[in-house]
């Protein structure tokens, strides 16, 4: 009898499991949500909160690529409650999670749903748990009561006459039906199920089970949101999504039978639905301005800045919202998508298509690419490619890489001390020469500066103003008579205020910049279009594609040709309407794409497609420019082992047999990154060229200057710092690592060592918070207390320091000016009681930071978040109950950190936290039997200080900003009551201090040298089953 009643307990064990999985996605996603809310949706009530403790901001993608799925989903409620509003209606939320999606609508539309009855659907332990948040949090519990809220028996958990919440697994559809039916009259009801990134991790057959029950009903629709693979699972982003739901243990079930959307058509026609109303990709849907409005798009820029257009996109492709209904409608809607991006490969080519050959190079054994994307790429000499800047792993690139092919000799010098930059452009004059122009660090940090390349050395010019990045660019020649002069031609970009130009700009090597006028019609403003100049002349040539200022890419093909009499001016056609092409694909409308003269045709390659993503044979086109445009996808044939994502990559017309692509990659979304591995090669015929391979080289820039990016060093390799003190030269480097997923955090915390985590994504601060922009924000005249003094290391005990209110502007001031000063930010009202919170105390700034997703385990017990911003000076040895993580915002700070063992040598008075001895410079020979390790941060770095580690901290600059978060990593043992600084000793310390005095005490009457024998036994005995404690950890 035992084994039979063993199995059936550890099958279910294995399903529960399964189910928290997949109840884990909602407690990621809703944290997203409600970033998106409170973001974008500012002036709404916070429905989110009571299922999210924590505020944590997102970075700008993972917001907009969660706001188009909110965005979507209530598109479609709302015309659903808006047709025939007097008819009841119902919504079915299957698989809810804690979305508020019915607290949303009743609040944004009150007049138009009165008649519909939202149900919230999950598995019931769900179901209970979002019940109680919304009872016990007024703002929901009092719209509940607004809708008559009564009694309910299980397994409907909540219920009134305009909700139902109901507790059941969704495979279980006998109950789902029942409870439905009894509850609604669903003969005369309207129905809507909606399924947002849940059924998909059903076993296939039991979603196929629910879609084709949800059918049977009188008059229903089924609108399905969800993951799918437009172009297969080899695709780049596909891989890397598809890698990281199996590695959440929640794999995408539905692609595995239905990758496509004509098969997901295909899946409801199957199931019983009479026609599908609407089959796209989110991407198509950001793009329509009758779903997506011009001016709600626009509006998204004011909230935050944004320039991950590609990755966007990449994102919003993988994903489909498909709405099929059981009843023929005579309204109008958007036709399913059923040919896809694909009809072209059905065309008969009415070109004499060339043969391309695309051939793919690793890196030569230790002499590996930089990783890289949006960088910029030219032609250095002969046989010879250089790549400079772009976006590495971990921050913004200085280097430059060269490919350099035979015997080829060219050199190029680093380029000067200056920022690194992305979406910049560099444009070679001649086989010597080249121009670098703009670019970014961040969207509101744009570059102005220009540089010439001559003969390997870089020299300053005139800077464009203002600013850009995203621009395009192209080598031209300007006849005048008989005379011609190489002169670069820059057109559109974007400006720090998000200004999208369209004005064209000329630099001359005699003249500098100089802005054109044009003649006639003129294309307007855009950014990351593809421009390139006729295979004949260097005087005119085609604009394709872009993107506009409302965020959708332009479909344009203009020809422009510059014209020199007496002053030179541009003149422009729209060619657009002259396209002799299938007029339905429009693949030549991209963002980011690549335009080059090759051979007798134009080839454009790369970017991001209006509709889509394209199938990888249709990102090459090529384009006969002669009386009417005529292109047609290229005939491609390809020598490497894995797909290339062509985004963000850089081309160059090596030869005129040969185009060379490198770098390219994306972040896809928050499930991993892709990045090009190698190079890759473009040739016509089926010949490769000889030799086939290149050598590497890579020039670093040289030290930067205090504001710029922090240099990234290899996991291992020993840090060396600037700071003056000859005992850090022998000292071992803390560890720096990459953390791949919250699981990979919490094995750091569970093994106590410290570590720098790097790659982290903080927010915008790390380009903000300047002094400036931080006086701004927090108001000059608000007062803070400081530490104010006057040696360069502040001692607690002695306290050679005092504690002074400052305002913001002179803390600030002084700061700039080189003064000794020093803020640990304390609580604004109850600093005495309260640990400090940077989103209670500092709320103006505290949207710039944010805790990355791989620290979210922070957040289950978060304690605090101190704002550090301090001078010259350096803090005292102490130690930290609580585990904390100290995130480097500006400036570089040292750090000496003494593991829990050596707390005997440092000097701790009893009780106290703090030690008055300078380990940087005593010679106190207790010293010599501890164990410090040195940690050097930038900007961007994150240390982990586990509980105990003794540490302090020396600024290697003259200002540092941090802001260092506490949390709880033992599930028991702190002292009860208030800790304000999170190093209140652990209770059983507390506890022995006291047994200490009560054994003192009962030695009292014992003559001296007795109880000092006695007590040193005890002592002893202590020790020793410390270092016991010490051995088995």
């Amino acid at each position: 009898m035992a084994p039979s009643t063993k199995k059936p307990k550890s099958k279910r064990s294995a399903q529960q499991r399964s189910d928290d999985f997949i109840m884990n996605t909602n407690d990621s996603s809703i944290v997203s949500k409600r970033c998106v809310s409170k973001l974008y949706l500012p002036k709404e009530p916070d429905f989110y909160q009571p299922f999210v403790s924590k505020f944590v901001r997102r970075n700008p993608l993972i917001n907009r690529g969660y706001w188009l799925r909110m965005h979507a989903i209530e598109q479609v409620v709302r015309c659903f409650i808006e047709e025939d509003p007097e008819r009841p209606k119902v919504v079915v939320n299957l698989g809810c999670g804690y979305d508020p999606l019915p607290f949303q609508i009743w609040h944004r539309y009150p007049t138009i749903c009165v008649n519909t009855t939202f149900v919230d659907v999950d598995y019931p332990h769900l179901i209970a748990r979002k019940r109680d948040r919304m009872l016990t949090d007024s703002l929901l519990r009092d719209e509940l009561l607004k809708t008559n809220l009564r009694p309910s028996e299980h397994p409907v958990y909540l219920r009134s006459d305009r909700y139902m919440a109901l507790g059941c697994d969704l495979r279980d559809i006998t109950t789902l039906e029942r409870v439905l039916k009894a509850e609604f009259d669903t003969h005369s009801s309207h129905l809507l199920f909606v399924a947002e990134v849940s059924v998909t991790y059903m076993p296939i057959s039991d979603s196929d089970a629910l879609i084709h029950w949800a059918s049977t009903l009188k008059d229903a629709r089924f609108c399905l949101l969800e993951q799918y693979l437009p172009e297969g699972p080899d695709h780049p982003f596909a891989k890397t999504m598809l890698k990281h739901f199996d590695k959440l243990q929640t794999p995408i079930q539905a692609i595995k039978q239905y990758p496509s959307l004509k098969q997901q058509e295909s899946r409801f026609i199957n199931a019983g639905w009479l026609a599908v109303e609407t089959s796209r990709n989110l991407w198509d849907l950001w793009g329509d301005d009758s779903f997506t409005p011009t001016h709600l798009r626009r509006s998204l820029d004011k909230v935050e800045p944004f320039d991950e257009w590609e990755e966007f996109a990449l994102f919003a492709s993988h994903y489909f919202m498909l709405v099929a209904s059981n009843v023929i409608s005579s309204a109008p809607g958007h036709a399913p998508a059923v040919g896809g991006l694909h009809a072209a490969a059905q065309r008969k080519n009415t070109m004499e298509m060339p043969l391309l050959t695309l051939t793919h190079y690793e890196s030569p054994p230790g002499a590996q690419l930089t990783f890289r994307r949006f960088g910029a790429a030219f032609v250095l000499g002969e046989g010879t490619v250089a790549i400079h800047g772009g976006q590495g792993p971990q921050h913004r690139l200085a280097n430059i890489d060269l490919l350099s092919r035979g015997q080829s000799k060219a050199t190029i010098h680093p380029l000067p001390p200056t920022q690194a930059r992305v979406c910049h452009t560099i444009t070679p004059i001649d086989p010597n020469r080249a121009l670098l122009v703009g670019g970014r660090k961040s969207p509101t940090q744009v570059l102005a500066d220009c540089w010439m390349m001559a003969n390997g050395a870089w020299e300053q010019v005139e800077d464009l103003e203002p600013g850009r990045y995203r621009h395009s660019s192209v080598k031209v020649e300007i006849l005048s008579g008989e005379s011609k002069t190489e002169a670069v031609l820059v057109c559109g970009g974007k400006t720090s205020d998000g200004i999208v130009l369209d004005e064209w700009c000329l630099w001359l090597p005699s003249q500098g910049w100089q802005t054109i006028p044009v003649t006639g019609p003129r294309p307007q403003a855009r950014t990351s279009a593809a421009i390139s100049t006729s295979n004949h002349s260097l005087s005119r040539g085609l604009l394709i594609g872009g993107m506009d200022p409302d965020g959708t890419v332009l479909d344009e093909i203009w020809s422009w040709e510059i014209l020199a009499s007496s002053t030179i001016q541009l003149r422009f056609i729209d060619r657009t309407r002259h396209i002799n092409s299938l007029p339905a694909m429009s693949l030549h409308a991209r963002l980011g794409a690549s335009l080059l003269p090759f051979g007798d045709f134009l080839l454009l390659f790369g970017g991001i497609c209006r509709k889509g993503i394209l199938g990888f044979a249709e990102d090459f086109l090529l384009i006969f420019d002669g009386p009417i445009i005529t292109y047609d996808v290229a005939n491609l044939e390809t020598m490497a082992s894995g797909l290339p994502l062509l985004v963000g990559t850089s081309a160059v017309l090596a030869s005129k047999e040969e185009i060379i692509i490198t770098g390219g990659g994306a972040v896809c979304f928050s499930m991993g990154s892709f990045w090009n591995e190698g190079y890759f090669s473009i040739t016509q015929g089926s010949q490769t060229p000889s030799p086939q391979t290149f050598s590497i080289a890579q020039i670093d820039q040289p030290s930067p200057p205090r504001d710029s990016d922090p240099i990234v060093r290899a996991k291992g390799k020993k840090e060396t710092s600037n700071y003056q003190d000859s005992q850090n030269t022998d000292l071992p480097s803390v560890a720096r690592v990459r953390l791949k997923s919250p699981e990979d955090f919490s094995q750091l915390v569970a093994a106590s060592k410290p570590a720098i985590m790097e790659g982290l994504d903080l927010g915008p601060c790390v380009q903000l918070w300047t002094l400036e922009y931080l006086k701004e924000k927090l108001g000059v005249n608000r007062e803070l207390v400081i530490h104010e003094c006057d040696s360069d290391r502040m001692t607690f005990k002695d306290k050679n320091f005092q504690y002074v209110k400052r305002t913001v502007g002179e803390f600030l001031d002084g700061i700039s000016k080189g003064k000794k000063t020093y803020l640990r930010a304390a609580s604004k009202n109850q600093p005495n009681r309260l640990p400090t919170k940077i989103e209670d105390d500092f709320p103006t700034i505290a949207s710039d930071f944010r805790l990355p997703e791989a620290l979210s385990p922070i957040l289950r017990s978060y304690h605090s978040s101190p704002l550090r911003i301090s001078g010259p000076v350096s803090l005292w040895l102490h130690y930290d109950v609580l585990a904390n993580v100290l995130c480097q915002i500006k400036g570089r700070k040292s750090l000496r950190l003494f593991p829990p063992s050596d707390v005997k040598y440092l000097n701790y008075p009893p009780g106290g936290s703090s030690s008055n001895i300078n380990v940087l410079k005593s010679k106190d020979p207790k010293l010599s039997h501890t164990h410090p390790q040195i940690a050097v941060l930038g900007p961007g770095d994150v240390l982990f200080i586990p509980p105990m580690w003794s540490h302090t901290a020396t600024p290697e600059e003259d200002v540092s900003v941090a802001v260092n978060v506490f949390f709880r990593n033992l599930s028991s043992g702190y002292a009860a009551g208030k800790d304000v600084y999170g190093n209140r000793d652990l209770q059983a310390y507390e506890n022995g201090r006291r047994d200490v005095e009560k054994i003192l005490k009962a030695f009292r009457d014992v003559p001296c040298d007795l109880a000092m024998f006695y007590l040193s036994r005890l002592a002893a005995e202590i020790q020793e089953r410390a270092e016991q404690l010490g051995l088995q950890a």
